[in-house]
């Protein structure tokens, strides 16, 4: 049988939650110490709502602990297209990341983004820098890629099984401008010539962890 467990206070992000029987939700949990979690909440603690930042612990028995604690410390307004986007991350999350992997990186990297989408003007910039740092979370190779190796100038073709090929040239498919590149990965503003290319750079290299699951918030963005 499996122990009862406490977990000590640490902060995270709801980012699912379904109904369960009467007065209960089941939360899908991102936090900085465990990782993805699922838990349990009863009452006024299924309240808990997404985008805000939380002090969170739970105890319990087997795969389903109960929450005991679920204080706010920052409240994300989001709303409109900024909300979309946030809830196209947390789904990209919970596809991406299995839970009790421990990844408590991921819970900067959201809060980073919901942040960045609270501010005036296109929300790509907020999501191509979360994209970029959730993958590399996930060894897909683009955590090497260095402004060293790039070339403003040239284009490059990226795969995760043969890595960063020599550079290219423009026009050809899949390629994707040096300049780009080093905007994705040091996480500074793409051009506007770029923001379609680096957008659909991104989506190819996550489709290819995704294994054929759908994102059904991509259809809203």
């Amino acid at each position: 049988m499996t122990a009862d467990r406490q977990a000590l206070l640490a902060p995270g992000f709801v980012l699912h939650a379904r109904p369960f029987r009467e007065n209960s939700r089941i939360l899908e949990l991102i936090t900085r110490d465990a990782g993805r979690v699922a838990v349990l909440a009863r009452g006024r603690a299924g309240s808990l709502r997404p985008f805000v930042l939380l002090d969170l612990a739970w105890r319990g028995r087997g795969e389903l602990p109960s929450l005991t604690v679920g204080e706010e410390r920052r409240v994300f307004p989001l709303t409109g297209r900024a909300m979309v986007c946030a809830l196209y991350l947390n789904e990209l999350v919970l596809r991406l990341f299995p839970r009790d992997v421990r990844a408590g990186e991921i819970v900067a990297i959201l809060h980073q983004a919901y942040a960045g989408l609270l501010e005036p003007g296109r929300p790509e910039h907020a999501l191509r820098t979360a994209e970029w740092s959730l993958l590399c979370l996930l060894d897909s190779g683009l955590e090497h890629v260095t402004s060293v190796q790039l070339e403003a100038d040239a284009h490059y073709r990226y795969r995760p099984d043969e890595g960063l090929s020599e550079p290219l040239a423009a026009g050809l498919p899949d390629a994707l401008s040096g300049a780009a590149l080093l905007a994705l990965a040091t996480g500074s503003g793409l051009a506007d010539n770029d923001q379609r290319a680096a957008r659909d750079f991104m989506r190819r290299l996550i489709d290819q962890h995704l294994d054929g699951r759908e994102l059904q918030t991509r259809r809203l963005l």
